[in-house]
């Protein structure tokens, strides 16, 4: 994911993933089939880890639709849950597979958000709005707030949250 995130796509390759993890290209090939098959996983780790968790816990969490909310954006922030999410954009746009991944995930976490802001009250159109720009926040965030503290991080989100939901 590091190497997605800081070389791209094409900065992917299992020659430079054995090499950074000081492993065998055949160490790499125990785990993996071929490089489309890394591809495959990174979407699928991508996937479930920066979106069904977060729902997960959130959910577990219980509470209302405000709560959970809140802690889902809380979430994201304070465990950079977005950071993965520019290189799965750039990707996608030379990638079919990469691109239908991304049309998915984006479906699901807005409709999460959405349902949460139904939940809390407000009506579907609405719901969807508030949904859209918490989400749309909720990406850009970390790029806004780059040389901004955790703490004050945290206190922004918290007040998006809160103006979102009045």
């Amino acid at each position: 994911m590091e190497l997605l995130r800081t070389r791209g796509i094409g900065g992917v390759r299992v020659l430079t993933l054995a090499r950074n993890l000081r492993v065998s290209r055949g160490s790499f090939y125990w785990h993996f089939e071929n490089r489309q098959d890394l591809l495959d996983g990174i979407l699928e780790w991508w996937d479930r880890e920066m979106t069904d968790v977060v729902i997960d816990r959130a959910s577990a969490a219980g509470g209302g639709g405000k709560k959970r909310l809140l802690l889902t954006a809380e979430n994201v922030v304070a465990n950079g849950l977005s950071q993965y999410d520019p290189a799965i954009r750039s990707w996608a746009e030379g990638d079919k597979k990469a691109a239908k991944v991304l049309r998915r995930v984006t479906r699901k976490r807005l409709g999460y958000v959405v349902s949460l802001f139904e939940e809390a009250g407000f009506p579907p159109g609405e719901a969807r709005a508030r949904g859209e720009l918490l989400a749309i926040y909720l990406m850009g965030e970390a790029a806004i707030h780059v040389e901004e503290s955790l703490e004050t991080r945290l206190r922004l989100v918290r007040r998006q949250v809160r103006s979102l939901t009045r």
